[in-house]
């Protein structure tokens, strides 16, 4: 089931505001901060009485007086305080609880109405509250949030819906109900024109990856997170892929803009003329058809794990498993066998390493490293653990009593077990090398300031694109991308809508005014969990730390206690 973090704007474009103080509730809030953010979850499926409390998620009652496909229709709106939005048996709404009572379940219900001067309706969404019978709406000047409304007739009972990726999911793989399947980017012969097609078994590669970008009004964008080109992607009603270009920062074209809707725990994307997206065709193209929402129009969002390359510094090469199931660091070139996808366990602090056909490294016979099947018992735990004085890794596997082990490698390249030296790697991103930057301790993401502005700050509604560029610092002046590449030992965030890459002004400020790697700041990249990293430089070994006013700046600290950037 969908369940998302969103921005909840009325008919005066102001957002709903869980204030810290008294947790008073109102809808005055100016723009998308950390007390405008809500989160929209599925209400358990559990029959209940009006006024106690619900103590499990997910779990039917079949003495349940609603009907099961009503239930999953119901949502809770929760506060960035952890409190729930709740209606008593007279209209006022509060949010002073975390605990799910029956007075905290609503339904969403998607209206159209016809804006005077305008071609197209405006799509909104109105919660009707399920004990009260009526729907949430804004009285008078003051945005007070009452639920007196027996119909959404008016603006004052209509939202817009400002979704905001949740933690580690600026980026996502977009899976049809209906299919199966996971949408990839593709391009068409002859004419290599690129398009979706929801066709995949696995989100596998940047090609099945999407990121959505909001502008006024609930509409969405969405973007091909990772291109074929290099250019910026947005993905038409008809399921083409066509260029940006100027119009980053502006409204896309008409057929480029969809509005969300929320359909049992699902997700549909309408389009401007009313036509929802679906898979469509023997080849299964993304495109709109249907002014109904069945299975082939549901989607959801998931996460997008890290894949990854390892370069091994001893001999410059890359693990891989072309040569059957041992691993080894013997290849110059990366391709699917040296593809690898990282699962991390937060629980423990542990990562899980796969390839494509979910193998996932363990342990072999003589202490080697082989990919073995994916169960559970099968597979081996690594903890990663960063060398600061040159931006590599090591990794230390761990057996079945819990003990580490180093991981070494014979003069053959194959990996092993307990040797005497832990062996070091780069890793290289391989999947995710378009990102968003969003500070662990902020609400905000990463952009310019300002149109026309190139100094960076981290409090943006709506995040800039950076790609990550590899290059080794020393070869900066070959020709040759594919020598850049292969014996890597830095990275460059270049900003996708200039063309400029980061550079360091005044020894400590962050700016995207480079215009080559060549004066360009180079960076080494820290991965510190599955959704956030550490940024750091390599020639000051300083890291890249958000300060307290949201500006990006260099400055010398403890690895523990560098800024985190979930990307």
């Amino acid at each position: 089931m969908w369940s998302g973090t969103v921005g909840l704007v009325n008919g005066q474009y102001k957002y709903l505001t869980a204030e810290t103080f008294g947790h008073k509730v109102n809808s005055n809030g100016v723009s998308l901060k950390k007390k405008q953010l809500w989160s929209i979850e599925p209400f358990p499926i559990k029959a209940s009485t009006n006024g106690n409390s619900i103590n499990g998620r997910g779990s039917f009652s079949p003495t349940s007086s609603i009907d099961e496909l009503d239930e999953l229709e119901n949502v809770s709106i929760r506060s960035h305080l952890n409190c729930y939005l709740a209606v008593d048996s007279y209209g006022n709404v509060t949010c002073n609880s975390s605990e799910l009572t029956d007075n905290c379940r609503f339904t969403i219900t998607i209206c159209s109405m016809t804006q005077e001067g305008q071609d197209e309706d405006q799509i909104s969404w109105a919660f009707r509250n399920i004990s009260r019978g009526y729907f949430l709406g804004v009285s008078g000047d003051d945005g007070a949030i009452v639920c007196n409304a027996k119909m959404p007739q008016s603006k004052a009972e209509l939202w817009h819906v400002h979704l905001v990726p949740a933690s580690g999911a600026t980026m996502f793989a977009l899976k049809s109900i209906g299919r199966k399947r996971y949408g990839r980017i593709i391009a068409t012969e002859p004419d290599k024109l690129e398009q979706v097609q929801v066709d995949s078994t696995n989100p596998w590669g940047p090609q099945t990856l999407f990121q959505f970008k909001y502008f006024d009004n609930g509409n969405y964008a969405l973007v091909a997170a990772s291109s074929i080109s290099s250019k910026i992607k947005y993905v038409t009603s008809d399921g083409a892929c066509i260029d940006a270009g100027s119009a980053q920062k502006e409204m896309p074209p008409k057929n480029c803009l969809f509005t969300i809707e929320y359909h049992g725990g699902c997700i549909a994307f309408r389009d401007k003329c009313g036509r929802y997206l679906a898979a469509a065709g023997r080849q299964a193209v993304l495109r709109t058809r249907s002014n109904a929402v069945g299975k082939d129009e549901l989607f959801e969002f998931e996460p997008a794990p890290l894949q990854v390359a390892f370069r091994a510094t001893f001999n410059n090469k890359w693990v891989s498993i072309k040569q059957g199931i041992d691993l080894s660091a013997n290849q110059n070139d990366v391709t699917q066998h040296e593809t690898f996808q990282m699962e991390y366990d937060q629980s423990d602090n542990y990562w899980y390493l796969s390839t494509s056909d979910n193998k996932y490294w363990s342990f072999g016979v003589a202490s080697t490293v082989q990919v073995a099947s994916g169960d559970l018992n099968s597979r081996a735990r690594f903890r990663i653990v960063w060398n600061v004085d040159d931006g590599t890794c090591s990794l230390f596997a761990t057996d079945s009593t819990g003990q580490l082990r180093t991981l070494g490698a014979r003069k053959s390249g194959q990996l092993f077990t307990s040797g005497p030296e832990s062996i070091r790697f780069y890793i290289k991103f391989l999947n995710r090398t378009r990102i968003s930057l969003r500070g662990a301790n902020s609400s905000g993401f990463v952009g310019t300031k300002g149109q026309g502005s190139v100094k960076l700050e981290s409090n943006k509604t709506i995040p800039d694109l950076f790609t990550i560029e590899y290059a080794n610092s020393d070869n900066l002046s070959t020709d040759d991308p594919d020598e850049l590449n292969s014996t890597f030992n830095c990275c460059y965030f270049k900003l996708l809508s200039t063309g400029k890459y980061l550079n360091v002004v005044d020894g400590q400020t962050i700016c995207a005014d480079a215009s080559s790697m060549a004066c360009a700041q180079q960076f080494q990249l820290e991965l510190r969990t599955g959704t956030y990293l550490a940024i750091r430089t390599v020639d000051s070994g300083n890291y890249l730390n958000l300060t307290a006013n949201g500006s990006l700046v260099l400055s010398p600290c403890l690895p523990e206690k560098a800024t985190l950037w979930e990307f």
